[in-house]
């Protein structure tokens, strides 16, 4: 084989200008340079590959993982340009002057086919073809471009080989073996070190670019002292290599990893072809074959460290650029933003945060959350962000905080858990929105409904009057009747008993019109709580009896029964109810007296969630051009109102989450609905 060798190397001149000739009309978009480059790359391949005896196939065929990578970084359509260009290769420098084209043209043909169907998957497979991002895409490779296809292909080239009276099952083995060990071994490496460019376009520190210095002389010598020491496989020189190995693929990778290999194996089988190193008195298929387990007994784990390294830094560079687009997204955003771990303390606060408290992140990170609040609310914070933290659960707590200038301020905090991906809590993030100003107008309005209540009640004195005018008087009344049977020598008990009992009865009723009107007009607040709408209308109905029997009203019910109970403030709610009878009342003053009905519904429409009050007198109605104005503060139809209580109305039952409305009835008249979110809801 070497004399052959000799003749075809001896037409090196011929071949150049012939190659030279097909790059300047490659259609490629590559340079020629480029396109020679690969050439280059290519015939000195095939003369390694070709360099073992023909009694056995190489153990590394490096041609085609060289035009492998060729394909998988050009266009699809040149693909066939890359295969014709390396057939004249292929032919001239076969072998010796005894093989037949038809033998290199079939293996040539075999190795072309294999080439292009292993581009074609890993091109349909792979994520990204010019490196292996994931296990998953390395592992495919492996399978797919390593073991499957040239298992296969194999058949084809042992029975070509076959003619030579070489064994075909042995063939096969050493083939696909010969095929595998250059596709795992030089295809990563051009594709990382050439096309990946493992080293192109990053920033490397001084103290990393010494790393990779002191790594590549250290795996040059003991490679070089494995290829020339090493008598046998026990000998410690053998193993040199191993520490450098997986010192690359530790620190460097993938890319520290193909390359690392590939020194090793580029040093071991040119020593082995020299009849050097552990190898060298071996039989020539001996030798491919224990080139072989070497290789990938060292390639294979050294290969599945750098792939694990790479990810690992991948994710943890992927969390790193989440973290800081969550830092840039939270630090721009105008809301206060804040993070704690599971031990309760801070660990993050965006920059709104800090310029609102006028505090550097330092003085905030580890902060227990209560560094400036008001001390009146230092308790109630930390009961409720306690007690939900401990239980996992949601929170909205109000209190006020010291400001940058020292004002304090009023905020709502608003907490969710966070989970990490796993499933393990990590702790609470959560917003916080200065709500002074929301703070201030609920207070004005609160004064509001309160002086509207005392109004309301105003226009209800005459009623007042005469609920308390009927106990008042019975009680008068019994009160000079027990004494005129005093006056009797023997005044009879059972009858006085009688009157003090009329007396008591009297009392109490006079004590509950007392009471009703108290609880109404006080500015006492009360928190929301589950009611019975039913009960709340009973009970303003109490308040309007008198009222509605002097304007001669008749006043019906129409109460829908098993309602769901309604979460609200029962003063608020009686205040909106007692507004709108009263309005309704107001409306009727013209009507005539036996024209005078006003009813009061409560229901709960079908599918929905909220329950509904309706007020609907007989009046004349409301003129079309004042209905989208009803609710707007200080609108009156009223020469004597002032225009604040359907507008106090209407924010009452917004801020129970509901809605107020009016419209006109159909046969003379209005209706003014609102509804209300159920407790369930």
């Amino acid at each position: 084989m070497a004399a052959g060798y000799e003749s075809l190397w001896n037409q090196k001149p011929a071949l150049s200008r012939g190659l030279i000739a097909l790059a300047s009309h490659s259609p490629n978009a590559a340079t020629a340079g480029g396109f020679l480059a690969f050439l280059v790359a290519y015939y000195f391949g095939f003369r390694f590959g070709n360099g073992f005896s023909q009694a056995t196939a190489s153990p590394f065929w490096f041609p085609d993982p060289l035009l492998l990578c060729a394909l998988l970084k050009s266009r699809r359509d040149l693909w066939w340009f890359f295969i014709l260009a390396t057939l004249p290769i292929r032919v001239l420098l076969g072998g010796a002057a005894d093989i037949p084209l038809w033998f290199l043209v079939t293996t040539a043909t075999i190795d072309a086919a294999r080439v292009l169907v292993t581009a074609l998957v890993m091109r349909r497979f792979m994520h990204n073809t010019l490196r292996f991002e994931t296990l998953r895409d390395f592992g495919l490779f492996v399978l797919l471009a390593v073991i499957l296809i040239p298992a296969v292909f194999a058949l084809g080239g042992a029975a070509a080989r076959q003619v030579w009276g070489l064994d075909f099952w042995t063939t096969v083995g050493q083939w696909a073996a010969g095929d595998a060990l250059a596709q795992l071994i030089i295809a990563p490496a051009i594709l990382y070190w050439v096309f990946g460019a493992a080293w192109k376009g990053k920033t490397f520190a001084v103290k990393h670019l010494a790393e990779a210095v002191l790594l590549t002389a250290g795996l040059l010598l003991s490679s070089y002292w494995c290829a020339t020491d090493a008598a046998t496989v026990s000998d410690p020189s053998f193993y040199a290599p191993v520490p450098f190995l997986f010192w690359a693929a530790f620190r460097f990778g993938m890319g520290g990893a193909t390359g690392a290999v590939v020194i090793d194996a580029v040093f071991i089988a040119f020593c082995a072809l020299k009849g050097s190193g552990p190898f060298s008195n071996l039989p020539p298929a001996q030798t491919a074959s224990a080139l072989q387990i070497y290789v990938l007994l060292r390639a294979v784990p050294v290969f599945f460290l750098g792939i694990s390294t790479d990810e690992k830094r991948t994710t943890e560079l992927a969390l790193q650029e989440s973290e800081e687009r969550f830092r840039s997204i939270a630090n721009s955003a105008p809301a206060m933003l804040w993070m704690v771990g599971a031990n309760k303390l801070a660990t993050f606060v965006n920059e709104s945060w800090l310029a609102f408290r006028g505090r550097t992140l330092e003085q905030e990170l580890g902060n227990d959350g209560t560094d400036g609040l008001h001390p009146d609310d230092v308790q109630h914070y930390l009961e409720v962000y306690r007690s939900c933290f401990d239980a996992r659960r949601p929170f909205e707590v109000e209190y006020r905080i010291q400001r940058f200038d020292g004002q304090f301020r009023w905020v709502l905090d608003v907490g969710r858990p966070r989970y990490s991906a796993n499933g393990e809590f990590a702790g609470y993030a959560g917003s916080v929105l200065d709500i002074t100003e929301r703070k201030d107008i609920e207070e004005k309005n609160r004064a509001l409904a309160h002086v509207q209540r005392l109004a309301i009640m105003g226009e209800l004195t005459a009623a007042v009057a005469h609920e308390l005018r009927q106990p008042s008087t019975a009680i008068m009344s019994n009160a000079e009747a027990a004494l005129v049977l005093l006056e009797r020598g023997e005044p009879p008990s059972d009858e006085i008993r009688e009157i003090i009992t009329d007396i008591r009865l009297a009392n109490l009723r006079a004590n509950e019109v007392l009471g009703r009107i108290q609880d109404f007009v006080r500015k006492r607040e009360t928190e929301k709580q589950p009611l019975d709408l039913n009960t709340v209308v009973a009970d303003v109905l109490l308040l309007v009896t008198g009222d509605s029997q002097r304007r001669r009203i008749r006043i019906r019910t129409d109460l829908g029964e098993g309602l769901p109970a309604v979460v609200g403030n029962r003063t608020h709610l009686q205040q909106v109810l007692l507004n709108l009878i009263v309005n309704a009342m107001e409306a009727m003053s013209k009507t005539p007296p036996e024209k005078c009905n006003l009813t009061i519904r409560t229901s709960k429409p079908n599918g929905d969630a909220r329950v509904e009050v309706a007020v609907a007198d007989s009046g004349s109605g409301i003129a079309s051009n004042n209905l989208p104005r009803l609710f707007e503060s200080f609108f009156t139809t009223r020469a004597d109102g002032m225009g604040l209580g359907l507008s106090i109305a209407r924010t009452i039952i917004e801020s129970h989450g509901g809605r107020i409305w009016a419209d006109n009835n159909p046969g003379g008249g209005a209706t003014f609905h609102f509804t209300l979110r159920t407790a369930e809801s």
